[in-house]
């Protein structure tokens, strides 16, 4: 195969599983949990593992993120998730 045309599928695959990525991400924000299993159920087992490893370290560091701007390491009160992705 071309060369420049493997780099082209390789960035057309790329682009779409982050596409795919973000719009899991968009959806559970909104908290539709149908359209989230859906979502789900599509992926391949090692895109839902890189989705699971991606929403853990995202959780980790937004949980750090929220104590580190709380007063006293108190967490503020819960707000809108997402403003839009």
């Amino acid at each position: 195969m071309d060369p420049a045309l493997a780099g082209v599928l390789k960035a057309v695959g790329t682009a779409s599983r982050t596409r795919t990525l973000r719009h899991a991400m968009s959806v559970a924000c909104h908290g539709d949990r149908p359209r989230l299993a859906a979502c789900l159920e599509a992926m391949p087992p090692a895109q839902l593992v890189e989705m699971g490893a991606a929403a853990r370290l995202l959780s980790t560091e937004a949980d750090q993120a929220l104590t580190n701007k709380a007063p006293h390491g108190c967490a503020a009160p819960a707000g809108p998730a997402c403003d839009s992705a």
